[in-house]
C-alpha cells in the first residue's frame, strides 16, 4: 500500500507555506513521524513531487490496511490539535444496557476475494443501501446480520452490489462476545451504522463519522456554517458502550465555486494552481473534496470517461439538485482517496478560521465558532433527542443523555 501526503495542504495546515526552507522541514518532520509511528513494522521507500510525497509501504497485508489508516487518522487528529488555538471539547454517552445479548446471523462468503476486508466493507454498505438491512463484517471473509427474531434464515444468499457479486453460506446464528476484540469491533460497526441510519433519517448531513445539521445555524453575507460532530462508538470487553462526541463546524461559502469566480471559465483556470489542497463542499450529497487543480475540458466533454461530468449527473439524477452550464471547465478533486471530477457549479469552498479573518468574517460567525462547553453539550443532547431509541437483535438501546464527564483538552 502507500500513503500520499498533500504537501500544499499540509503546508497550510501548519501555516508556514510561504517559507521555503521552514516548510522543507516541518514537511520532512511531519512524513518522518508518520513513518516512526505507523509503519515501524515495515519497509517503506518514498517519492516525491512539487505538490505530494508518496510513501511506499511494502510487505503490508489487508490485514494491516486498517490499523495503518486509524494510526494515520490518529496522527492527524493530534496534528490539528497541536496546531488549534481553540481548545477541544468532547462529550461521552453511555447506553442504558450493555451489548452483551446481541445475536447475529453469521454467513461465510464462498469466493474467494481480493482484499477481503475492503470488499466487504463495501458489501456491508451497499446492502445497507440497496436493500435496507444492517450488516457488517467479522474477520476477513464473514458477513453477519442482527436478528429481529422469528425470522426464518436462507441457508445461502446472493449479493449482486458494490460492483461484486458474491455467494454467502449461512454457518449459524452466535451472540457476539465484547470479551473478543475482533467481535467488539463488529459491535461497534453496527452500532455506528444504527446511529448513521437514524441521523439520515432526521435530516443530517452524514458522511463518514461526522454529522451536521442540514440547516445553517449562522450566517453573514458571505458564508454559512453547520453546527455538527464527529462521532465514534466505544465498546468495552464487559459490553459497555457509550457515544463519543467531539464539537465540528462546517463554515462553507454561500456562493458556489463558478459563482465564486464570476462564472467566468478564464478566471477559474487561472486560479487552479492557488485552489490547489483547497477544501470544497459538494452541494449534491455533502461530501467534501480536495481540489487537485481546474481542467481545460468542459464538464460536456468526456475527459477520457465514458461519460462527461453533466451525463454522470444526469444518469444520477442529480440535475434537479445542481444547475450546470455546459462551458463550465471541469474541477479535479480527492474525494477518499479516489480521483472525481466535479462542476464547479457542484461545489462550495470550505473554510478555516484563518480564512475567515483575513475575510473579514462578521462578529457574529467569529463568536458561534468559539462556542463555550456547554452550548456544545446542549447540542449534543439534541443531537441524541435525534437518534432516540434503536434497535439491534430486537434489542433497543439508548444513550443516557447526562454524560459522565466533560475533557478538555
Amino acid at each position: 500500500m502507500s500513503i500520499v501526503v498533500d504537501l500544499s495542504g499540509l503546508l497550510k495546515l501548519i501555516g508556514v507555506e510561504e517559507e521555503a526552507s521552514r516548510a522543507e522541514e516541518a514537511a520532512r518532520r511531519v512524513i518522518g513521524e508518520v513513518v516512526e509511528r505507523c509503519l515501524s513494522r515495515f519497509k517503506v521507500s518514498r517519492s516525491s513531487s512539487l505538490l505530494y510525497e508518496e510513501v511506499f509501504c511494502h510487505g503490508a497485508s489487508p490485514y494491516d490496511y486498517g490499523r495503518i489508516c486509524r494510526c494515520i487518522e490518529d496522527y492527524e487528529r493530534e496534528l490539528r490539535s497541536k496546531l488549534s488555538a481553540r481548545r477541544h471539547v468532547f462529550f461521552t454517552f453511555f447506553t442504558d444496557k450493555p451489548l452483551t445479548n446481541i445475536q447475529v446471523a453469521v454467513y461465510k462468503v464462498e469466493e474467494k476475494l481480493d482484499q477481503p476486508h475492503l470488499v466487504t466493507g463495501r458489501l456491508c454498505r451497499a446492502v445497507e443501501r440497496i436493500y435496507g438491512y444492517t450488516a457488517d463484517r467479522i474477520g476477513a471473509n464473514r458477513l453477519v446480520f442482527p436478528l429481529s427474531g422469528g425470522e426464518e434464515l436462507p441457508e445461502s444468499l446472493r449479493i449482486d452490489a458494490a460492483d461484486v457479486s458474491v455467494s454467502l453460506r449461512l454457518e449459524g446464528v452466535k451472540v457476539l462476545d465484547p470479551s473478543i476484540p475482533r467481535e467488539a469491533n463488529c459491535l461497534k460497526r453496527l452500532l455506528s451504522r444504527a446511529v448513521k441510519a437514524r441521523l439520515r433519517l432526521k435530516g443530517f448531513t452524514v458522511k463518514g463519522l461526522k454529522a451536521f445539521w442540514r440547516d445553517p445555524a449562522v450566517e453573514d453575507e458571505k458564508v454559512e456554517v453547520r453546527r455538527g460532530f464527529e462521532f465514534s462508538v466505544l465498546v468495552f470487553s464487559d459490553g459497555e458502550a457509550a457515544l463519543a462526541l467531539s464539537p465540528r463546524s462546517e463554515v462553507s461559502s454561500k456562493m458556489t465555486l463558478w459563482e465564486e469566480y464570476g462564472c467566468s471559465p478564464d478566471r477559474l483556470k487561472a486560479s487552479s494552481r492557488r485552489l490547489h489542497g483547497r477544501a470544497a463542499k459538494r452541494i449534491y450529497d455533502g461530501s467534501v473534496i480536495r481540489i487537485l487543480g481546474v481542467e481545460d475540458a468542459t464538464v460536456g466533454e468526456s475527459l477520457g470517461q465514458s461519460v462527461s461530468v453533466i451525463g454522470r449527473y444526469e444518469s444520477l439524477g442529480l440535475l434537479a439538485k445542481v444547475r450546470v452550464a455546459e462551458g463550465e471547465p471541469t474541477v479535479v478533486g480527492l474525494s477518499r482517496g479516489v480521483v472525481v471530477h466535479e462542476a464547479p457549479s457542484a461545489l462550495k469552498l470550505i473554510y478555516t478560521l484563518r480564512d475567515l479573518k483575513k475575510m473579514g468574517a462578521s462578529s457574529k460567525v467569529i463568536s458561534f465558532l468559539h462556542s463555550p462547553p456547554q452550548t456544545w453539550l446542549e447540542a449534543a443532547k439534541e443531537l441524541l433527542k435525534a437518534i432516540g431509541t434503536l434497535e439491534l437483535d430486537g434489542e433497543t438501546i439508548s444513550f443516557v443523555e447526562e454524560p459522565p464527564e466533560v475533557e478538555l483538552l
